[in-house]
């Protein structure tokens, strides 16, 4: 038997069509130098965002920038990352307030090291007792708040070098709860944080995972080939969690994108096979959802079934679809993601910065729209009486092949017509929304 599925956001059958509109994004300016991107991103809150930037290769200006609002976008400052070394890369970047905030940078020997700011960007100082040595290279920062965070680089020895910190990075204690494998080794910015877990991905495709900011670790293998594509030119792969065990893995081997779902914190997956426009660069939980995820590339879209269908997102008009990959939901109504500063496409110009346009349904929404249908007497002889606690405007009776075979606009209504056996019934409420029920007919 033809196995039957829904999905409440958008259904069609026998040419009925139930289609979502999908949210977007608004595009604006900052005040970075042209061709420099978003690459690593901290959503405070609605109205204060920070990132670091990158240069493109053709960008005449390749210094080292960190980016902020504290208006929601009306406004942004630029200050160059004063006192790091000049040969060496922003790793990472991570920010508490919308004053504090740390990057990492990378590279060999004196290169390597945490660097805080306590006025916006304007200074920075490095904390020494992060002690990366000349053996070292230094890959990630995360700041959970103003004092609790860590840092990671790739592996000395058998371990990873890991650092955590509990005052703001005034002290940093060096932890060797991270085991490396052969031939093992991290990415700058390549770590996930859900709550107090975090997840590091390797360019052997393996996954680090922390329940407990970085004080201990567990080793999975995962079904990427490399997350940084290093190791194996054109891979690359991308985690997003909801809580601590369910999330989504994605994976990009030389454009073939793949996507996967776990439930037990990433040591095991299942490979999802989605439909629409599923895109390949970075993904992205939108939290206060009941399982909203984003996904960007080459454009955008969103899934609000665990990542099974995906709708593509709105750009402004006039302007190119494109992401440079940065991409942080804090609620349902508030998101940004990078674009690239001043940067013009063949399909049209590209905004510094996008800010999310619309609103995802709320887990407490969710909850609300299930208005709990029921049929009086099921099963049902000659008549079917549909109970709910909202008004109902329509009610198709589908069979198990998926084929509306009746559409009444009432809540009683005569089946005496139809066979004996299991039916779906899909009702709209006058409100828009949609809500199924399992009828028998006797």
């Amino acid at each position: 038997m033809k196995k039957l599925l829904f999905s409440l956001g958008a259904l069609a059958i026998a040419g009925i069509s139930f289609a979502q509109t999908a949210p977007g994004w608004d595009g604006m300016q900052t005040q970075a130098p042209a061709l420099h991107y978003p690459y690593a991103m901290t959503v405070i809150d609605a109205n204060t965002v920070w990132f670091a930037d990158h240069a493109a290769t053709a960008a005449t200006d390749q210094g080292k920038y960190t980016t902020r609002t504290t208006d929601g976008g009306a406004t942004w400052t630029s200050n160059v990352i004063a006192g790091v070394p000049s040969a060496a890369t922003i790793g990472d970047f991570s920010a508490a307030t919308a004053t504090t905030a740390w990057v990492v940078t990378s590279g060999s020997g004196s290169q390597n090291g945490v660097w805080k700011t306590t006025n916006g960007g304007t200074s920075w100082t490095k904390q020494t007792s992060a002690a990366y040595g000349s053996a070292s290279f230094a890959n990630i920062v995360h700041f959970w708040n103003e004092n609790e965070g860590i840092s990671a680089g790739d592996p000395v020895g058998n371990v990873f070098e890991m650092y955590k910190t509990t005052n703001g990075g005034t002290n940093w204690t060096k932890l060797t709860s991270a085991p490396a494998s052969a031939g093992d080794f991290g990415y700058t910015h390549v770590r996930f944080v859900q709550g107090n877990n975090i997840w590091m991905g390797t360019d052997t495709g393996r996954i680090l995972y922390s329940p407990d900011k970085g004080t201990s670790w567990q080793a999975w293998q995962s079904p990427a080939i490399d997350f940084g594509g290093v190791t194996t030119a054109g891979s690359s792969a991308y985690l997003a969690f909801k809580d601590s065990t369910n999330g989504l893995l994605q994976t990009n081997d030389n454009g073939v994108i793949g996507l996967w779902k776990t439930s037990d914190s990433g040591a095991n997956w299942t490979e999802i096979f989605p439909t629409g426009n599923f895109y390949g660069s970075s993904i992205a939980y939108v939290p206060g959802t009941d399982n909203t995820y984003v996904s960007t590339g080459d454009s955008s879209s969103y899934s609000t079934d665990g990542g099974h269908t995906w709708i593509d997102m709105t750009y402004p008009a006039g302007e190119a679809n494109y992401s440079s990959g940065a991409i942080q939901f804090v609620s349902p109504t508030v998101g940004y993601m990078g674009g690239m500063s001043q940067a013009q496409l063949a399909e049209g110009p590209v905004s510094a910065i996008y800010k999310f346009k619309g609103q995802f349904l709320a887990v407490n929404d969710v909850n609300a729209s299930k208005a709990k249908l029921t049929i009086a007497n099921n099963p049902v002889g000659d008549k079917v009486e549909l109970k709910s606690t909202k008004e109902i405007a329509t009610a198709t009776v589908i069979d198990m092949a998926g084929k509306a075979i009746k559409r009444e606009n009432a809540a009683t209504f005569n089946v005496s017509n139809l066979s004996k056996g299991t039916y779906i019934i899909q009702v709209k409420y006058t409100d828009g929304s949609f809500e199924n029920t399992k009828m028998i007919k006797k």
